[in-house]
C-alpha cells in the first residue's frame, strides 16, 4: 500500500502556545505545557489484506526501527483480531502521512485464531528488549478481562493472573467455584461490561505493568456520571514474577457535560495510560455526550501517597486515599481548531528539535457515521521527562512493504 494522503490533514503550528494554564503548569511540576504540531485523520474505509483498518486503541512507538505498533479493538468480527506497524512521517509542521507498513494476527496460547466475540482488544505495550509485547483485553465471551504476553509474529507465549476481584461472576459464584454465600450474587463482581483494562503502561525500568479499568469494578462502586467521579483500580505487576506488587485508586472525573437530547448517550473513562521517567504516570480520560462531541483529559498521576488496596475484595464503605492527579491538557471540540475524536490510544514518540514528542491517536468504533481515525502530535520541553529506555528489537519486518500480513 502506498502512503496514504490523509483527506483532511489539519496543520495548526501554535509555537510556544501551552495547551494548559501557567497554573497548571505549576502543579505539574516537571512536566511542561505541550505544544500542539498539527493532525492526520486517515480516509475512510481504509482496508489492508482485505480487513478494515481502524479501531485504533493501542499504539506504542520503536524507536530503534522508528515504528510504531498499533493495536485493532476489533473484537475478531470484522477480520481477525490483529495490529499493525505503522510509520509516521512527521515533524515541527505536523503530520505529512502515514505508511501501513504490516498486519499481524493475535493468537491465543496454544495457536490458532480467536473466535468472534472471543476477545476485546485494547491496549498494547512493547517490552524494552524489543522480543515481545503486552496486551490488554476488555473481555472475552464471558465478559472475563485479560493481559497477554506475546511474541512479534502475534503469537501469545502467556498471561498475567489477574486477582479474583478483578473477574465477573455471571454464574452467581466466585471464581474459586465457591459459593458466594449471598454476598456475590449474580453479576455483582469483577470488571463491567466493555468498562475493562482499556489501558496498560510499562515502568520505565521495564520491570513493572501497570493496568487501570476504565471504572469502577462493580463493588467497588458505581459508574461515572454527571456528579460523580468512577473508584477505577490500577493494577501493578512485577514482571519478573508475575505477582501483584500494588493495587491503588484511581478516581475518574465526572461526565463532563449533559448531552444534548433527551436519552442521548454520555460517559467517561480512563482510555489511556503512559509512564514518566520520574515514576509518575500520564493518565487519559475520554469523556462524550451525544450532541455535544468528546472532551479529553490528561493528568500527570502520582502514586506515591495513595493507599496500597492489594488484596482487597471491595473497596465500598472503606476510606481509601486515591492517587493523585494533576491536569496537563485538556481537549475540547474546537481546541486547536479540531473536530476533535474517540481518543482511546497514546505514546510517546521520536524526539522533535531536541523535545519528546506525543501522539495521541482515535478509536473510530469502524462507524461509517462521523468518527475518524484521528492521529494528533504534541511535543513538550523536558527531555528527561520520559524513560530513558526505548523499545528496541527487530521488527516482523525487515522493510517497509505495505500490506503485508502475517
Amino acid at each position: 500500500m502506498p502512503s496514504v494522503s490523509p483527506l483532511s490533514l489539519l496543520l495548526v503550528i501554535l509555537g510556544a502556545i501551552a495547551a494548559s494554564s501557567p497554573g497548571e503548569a505549576e502543579e505539574a511540576g516537571s512536566l511542561p505545557p505541550p505544544v500542539f504540531h498539527g493532525a492526520l485523520i486517515l480516509p475512510k474505509n481504509l482496508e489492508v489484506e482485505g480487513t478494515p483498518f481502524g479501531g485504533i486503541s493501542g499504539l506504542d512507538y520503536d524507536a530503534a526501527n522508528d515504528t510504531f505498533y498499533a493495536l485493532s479493538d476489533d473484537r475478531a468480527q470484522r477480520g481477525p483480531a490483529r495490529y499493525y506497524t505503522l510509520h509516521l512521517t512527521l515533524d515541527a509542521d505536523g503530520i505529512h502521512g502515514i505508511d501501513i507498513t504490516s498486519m499481524h494476527v493475535l493468537r491465543p496460547p496454544g495457536g490458532g485464531q480467536f473466535s468472534a466475540g472471543e476477545i476485546d482488544p485494547e491496549a498494547l505495550r512493547l517490552a524494552a528488549d524489543g522480543t515481545h509485547f503486552y496486551w490488554s483485553s476488555e473481555g472475552d465471551e464471558n465478559g472475563t478481562p485479560e493481559i497477554f504476553i506475546s511474541d512479534l509474529d502475534g503469537r501469545a507465549s502467556g498471561q498475567l493472573s489477574l486477582p479474583d476481584a478483578y473477574l465477573p461472576n455471571p454464574s452467581g459464584t466466585h471464581h474459586d467455584g465457591t459459593s458466594p454465600d449471598g454476598n456475590r450474587p449474580n453479576g455483582t463482581q469483577g470488571v463491567r461490561d466493555n468498562l475493562g483494562f482499556e489501558a496498560i503502561a510499562l515502568s520505565p525500568d521495564n520491570t513493572r505493568l501497570y493496568a487501570i479499568t476504565e471504572n469502577a469494578l462493580i463493588q467497588d462502586g458505581g459508574q461515572a456520571t454527571l456528579y460523580a467521579g468512577s473508584p477505577s483500580r490500577i493494577i501493578v505487576f512485577d514482571l519478573a514474577s508475575g505477582n501483584v506488587a500494588a493495587e491503588y485508586v484511581y478516581e475518574t472525573d465526572p461526565i463532563f457535560r449533559a448531552p444534548a437530547f433527551p436519552l442521548g448517550g454520555a460517559d467517561n473513562g480512563v482510555s489511556e495510560a503512559l509512564a514518566l521517567a520520574d515514576g509518575r504516570l500520564l493518565v487519559i480520560e475520554r469523556s462524550y455526550a451525544a450532541g455535544v462531541g468528546n472532551h479529553i483529559a490528561l493528568y500527570g498521576v502520582d502514586l506515591d501517597d495513595a493507599d496500597d488496596i492489594s488484596g482487597l475484595e471491595s473497596i465500598a464503605d472503606r476510606d481509601v486515599r486515591a492517587v493523585r492527579k494533576t491536569p496537563w491538557l485538556v481537549l475540547d471540540e474546537g481546541t486547536f481548531g479540531l473536530d476533535l475524536d474517540n481518543i482511546e490510544a497514546a505514546s510517546f514518540g521520536p524526539m522533535i528539535d531536541g523535545q519528546p514528542s506525543l501522539v495521541l491517536a482515535s478509536d473510530d468504533n469502524f462507524n461509517p457515521l462521523g468518527q475518524v481515525t484521528q492521529f494528533l502530535l504534541f511535543t513538550f520541553t523536558a527531555p528527561n521527562a520520559i524513560p530513558d529506555t526505548e523499545p528496541s528489537g527487530d521488527l516482523p519486518v525487515s522493510q517497509r512493504k505495505s500490506g503485508t500480513a502475517d
